[in-house]
């Protein structure tokens, strides 16, 4: 089993770093849900998230990682509901619901002993989709205008990468 485990996060890693890159396409999606229906349903999922993980969680968790936490569902809601239409981005929510569920509700032994290096990746993770988003968008703008919901999440995974290397 010692042998699995850095072949299981190796994988793991590649898996995610590559749906991180995939989920970077922010702002040239096409029009789900108009942008402030998108920005507060994600904003009342983190708002629900901050106040009712403590009652799921296996931790006891501070208000910084109840803030990620909260962080990481705005990500996981935007990129879930502009992944209806593209898969790229629901990719990007699922890796970033994987990574909330394994740091801040269930104890999951493999990433309990290895959670500084699954930290780090995380970090990376986040980072990735936060260069190529503005990698595609150097303007921040989609149609003409600026992309407020690419622009809000971006502004949340920096929170998400800023609070994970506090910790």
């Amino acid at each position: 089993m010692m042998k699995l485990q850095p072949l299981l996060i190796s994988g793991i890693a590649v898996l995610l770093l590559f749906s991180g890159m995939a989920s970077a396409d922010g702002g040239g999606h096409k029009e789900v849900l108009p942008d402030e229906t998108i920005i507060g349903i994600s904003l009342l999922s983190s708002l629900i998230t901050y106040f009712l993980i403590p009652k799921i969680s296996k931790f006891e968790l501070n208000n910084e990682q109840r803030l990620v936490s909260s962080l990481i569902m705005f990500t996981v809601v935007v990129h879930a509901i502009l992944g209806i239409d593209d898969l790229k981005l629901l990719a990007g929510a699922a890796g970033f619901f994987a990574f909330g569920v394994a740091f801040y509700v269930l104890e999951i032994p493999i990433v309990e002993n290895n959670r500084k290096n699954l930290s780090y990746l995380f970090i990376v993770y986040t980072l990735a989709i936060v260069i190529f988003y503005v990698y595609l968008h150097p303007d921040l703008m989609k149609d003409g205008s600026y992309d407020l919901v690419g622009i809000l999440t971006k502004i949340s995974e920096i929170g998400i990468i800023g609070l994970t290397l506090k910790r």
